[in-house]
Formats: C-alpha cells, structure tokens, sequence
C-alpha cells in the first residue's frame, strides 16, 4: 500500500459520478449486497448510486463533505447529511454503510472503516480501485487514470486489502472485478474506429472473451463486504 499523493502534473481529482450516470455493475453489485432498508451512502458526493437505490426502494442518506454537492444531491430529492471533517458517523445510524470508491481518498482508512462499522447496524459496503499489477500495467503500456490521479491517497494490492479487513475483526468478503483486459484493446479500436466499422472491430475480441478465450489479467476494481451482525 503506498502513498503517490501529487506524483503526477497530468492527472488531476475525477468528479463524482453524476446522478443518472451511475456504473451499472456497482449498482447491481449494491443491489445484491444491501441489507435492511436505510442506508447512509458516505461520500456519496451528488447522489448518483444513492438515487439508483432510493428508486429501487431503499431509504437512503447521502453524506458528504462537500456542500455544494449535497446541494445536487438534495435538488434530486435526497436526503443529506453535512459531514464536517473527521467528523465521526455516529453508532448504529443506517441498516447499511456505503463507502463507494471512498477510503482511497481518506487519511487513515483503517479507522474509517471502524467508524463505518460502529455506525452500520447490518452491513458495512464498499468498492475501490484495486492496484494489483502495477508491473503489468505500466509495462503494457496503459494509462490507468485510478493509479496517478492526485486527490488518491492510497493504493491497494488485494494482500494489504485482506490485511486491511483482517484487522478489523469482522467477517467480510473481497472479490475483484472490472479486468483491464479485454476491455482495454475493445476501448483503444473503438478510439480508433467509429460506427459500424468500431462494432467490427472489436466483434472478433467480444467474441473471443464471451467464448472464454481471453483470460482476466488485470483487475481494476475491487468489491466488498463487512458484516456487522
């Protein structure tokens, strides 16, 4: 796990997602993973997966540092919470905490995801970017935006994420997801070639990858679970 804080003049902090343009496997991931009905989506910045679930019928609360983007958030029809910084969450606040590509950004994310036990009552979630294969990654050549971007403060090899949760005491599950690969030559074709003569390019690699031919190389994502009670 390591520190690469403002090593890059190029990348720069990403926004939030936006409402509405929320990837969908976190989504269906969250949807499969939620427990009980309120949930206080942590750094849920304007509300996008928080909107998704609240639409699915879940009670949900985004809680943010940000005003201006709880103001968006808000103007969606959420319901917010202000966090002051380093501000503790509270105990037993919501069925279950969301923490989606939160605890790369945070000072000590060990002792975020205690407080975001202490205030879980079912489920503590997450997802954040896995870093698996630094080796691979720059020797291939790829520009992996979630490696060099300087608003992250930390990095994760899924070993330091186990030690990570291990520390914690609770029962949990890590998987990753995202691979680079296929996905990374059927971005750079499609760049490259536009309308139908795209599709066709990338067919022979799509099809290769649905038939099990192209092996996951590189996860970029990882997703989780702490159990609570």
């Amino acid at each position: 796990m390591g520190k690469l804080q403002g090593q890059s003049s190029f990348f720069k902090p990403g926004p939030p997602a936006n409402p509405g343009d929320a990837y969908k496997p976190i989504v269906d991931f969250l949807l499969r993973e939620i427990r009980g009905k309120s949930v206080l989506d942590v750094g849920g910045g304007e509300g996008a997966y928080s909107l998704e679930l609240s639409r699915a019928g879940y009670d949900t609360v985004v809680a943010d540092i940000n005003p201006e983007s709880l103001k968006a958030a808000a103007a969606n029809g959420l319901k917010t919470r202000f966090l002051q910084q380093d501000e503790l969450l509270g105990d037993g606040v919501a069925d279950t905490v969301l923490l989606i590509e939160v605890l790369e950004h945070v000072q000590d994310p060990k002792a975020f995801l205690q407080a975001a036990v202490a205030a879980a009552r079912k489920r503590v979630v997450f997802t954040l970017p896995c870093t698996e294969d630094f080796e691979s990654l720059f020797r291939l050549g790829v520009s992996f935006a979630h490696i060099a971007v300087s608003d992250h403060l930390w990095h994760f090899s899924l070993q330091e994420m186990k030690q990570l949760l291990d520390s914690i005491g609770k029962p949990y599950s890590l998987q990753t997801g995202d691979f680079l690969f296929p996905h990374v030559p059927m971005a750079l074709m499609r760049e490259h070639f536009r309308g139908p003569l795209g599709f066709l390019a990338t067919l022979p690699v799509r099809i290769a990858n649905r038939l099990g031919l192209i092996s996951k190389r590189i996860p970029s994502r990882f997703y989780g679970f702490i159990d609570v009670s």
